[in-house]
């Protein structure tokens, strides 16, 4: 028998088998999503056995599904289909018309047969060491209270979610594309993987400068065909891309305007 439930602090000791290489320690993860007013951790537990974990990160009308993982140990059991079914019908579909998820290579067959499609995907680069000495745009500059929701109008435009509570808790420490009294583009460096959004090329490429000095990294939308040349430009070169994928109402998402993604957990 399965029982689908909330995950909880006493849970964080059961973790460590979970987590994939290259993900990091999940408690930090699960302890921001157990405290967040708008993220909702569950588990699977199938006996007295934990098996499954995943998360609902919720916005205002759309719904993401993350850290969708399935212990090692029970693998090919069908638990990774069973929580993330659960998890979709923990949402309520009336008010949030998409549910979207970044999946990998060996999620995206699960969440194939459970109705997700293909929105996209998404390149992963890297670099064998940080890049360093990039001359900076003097139109980045820091965050203005004054220009606060024009970052999110800027947002709402090229993801057509409302993401505004994720971005203002990070927005404070912004970086903005300024041209001409005018904000073209953010960057986040404290949300996720640092979130870059810019209405053209200059100030994408601009605000890419500034965050991959001292990095060694860039995730970004296939489709952003410049963004993808700066970084190989920097040396960085892609290992590997995930699927974004969406069951529900499709977005008017404009990839080529995403510069660096926030993470696999929100796109």
């Amino acid at each position: 028998m399965m029982n689908f439930e909330p995950l909880q602090y006493t849970d964080f000791p059961y973790l460590e088998p979970f987590q994939p290489p290259g993900w990091g320690d999940l408690v930090p993860r699960f302890k921001y999503a157990i405290d967040s007013s708008f993220c909702r951790p569950y588990k699977l537990v199938a006996g007295n056995t934990m098996v499954a974990i995943g998360t609902v990160i919720y916005h205002k009308n759309t719904a993401w599904l993350a850290s969708i993982i399935t212990h090692p140990d029970h693998r090919k059991q069908g638990y990774g289909a069973a929580i993330t079914k659960q998890l979709i019908d923990s949402i309520d579909r009336a008010k949030y018309e998409t549910i979207s998820l970044d999946a990998t290579d060996m999620g995206y067959p699960v969440y194939a047969k459970l109705g997700f499609e293909p929105e996209g995907t998404y390149a992963h680069f890297k670099a064998a060491e940080n890049i360093t000495g990039l001359e900076q745009d003097i139109h980045v500059v820091p965050f203005e209270e004054r220009f606060r929701q024009r970052i999110f109008e800027l947002d709402r435009f090229a993801t057509d979610e409302d993401r505004t509570d994720t971005l203002a808790e990070n927005i404070t420490s912004s970086r903005l594309y300024l041209e001409n009294g005018k904000v073209e583009g953010f960057y986040m460096p404290e949300l996720g993987n640092g979130l870059i959004i810019a209405l053209n090329a200059e100030a994408g490429i601009a605000l890419m400068k500034y965050r991959i000095n001292n990095n060694y990294y860039g995730i970004l939308p296939s489709v952003n065909e410049a963004g993808k040349k700066f970084l190989e430009h920097c040396g960085l070169t892609q290992f590997r891309f995930s699927r974004r994928m969406f069951i529900g109402k499709k977005r008017n998402w404009k990839g080529e305007l995403m510069y660096n993604r926030i993470s696999g957990q929100l796109g």
